[in-house]
């Protein structure tokens, strides 16, 4: 056997191992995106149920609408970033705008009685005057699909 043949028969299995190897990163990377698929669905699953259920108790008022707001439109936000939900409900979203500033919690607790009592007048305010386009719009979240 002459050097020649050494050489191309050397060529052919380093060949054959780098196209094996690229196989084998072609296949892992396949999967590794399927898991990336899965994960993705199973979150935006995760995330209608909460939208849907939160629909709900607004609908049922179990939930204000402020607070039913200020969820749904953060969840939305994460379902589908570039999705234009906000032309889609534009009512949840005008609450939103609203009230996503009002403090909460220990803000709200540091706030004078009377701040208080102007604030949740304001934001009852708010809440009834969309009150209708709100409704409306839960009964649609309540069955949103992806």
């Amino acid at each position: 056997m002459s050097w020649l043949t050494v050489l191309i028969i050397l060529a052919a299995l380093i060949i054959a191992g780098l196209a094996f190897y690229a196989g084998r990163l072609l296949y892992l990377l396949r999967q590794q995106r399927q898991r990336q698929a899965e994960a993705i669905a199973a979150r935006n699953t995760k995330l209608l149920d909460s939208i849907h259920i939160i629909a709900r108790a607004m609908l049922e008022e179990q939930c204000d609408f402020s607070e039913g707001a200020i969820r749904i439109c953060n969840l939305l936000d994460h379902l589908h970033p570039h999705q234009p939900y906000q032309q889609t409900f534009p009512t949840l979203f005008t609450l939103f705008e609203r009230v996503k500033d009002m403090p909460t919690h220990e803000a709200r607790q540091a706030l004078s009685k009377t701040e208080r009592r102007q604030q949740d007048r304001q934001r009852q305010g708010w809440e009834q005057e969309l009150a209708g386009g709100i409704r409306q719009e839960a009964e649609v979240l309540k069955d949103l699909r992806h």
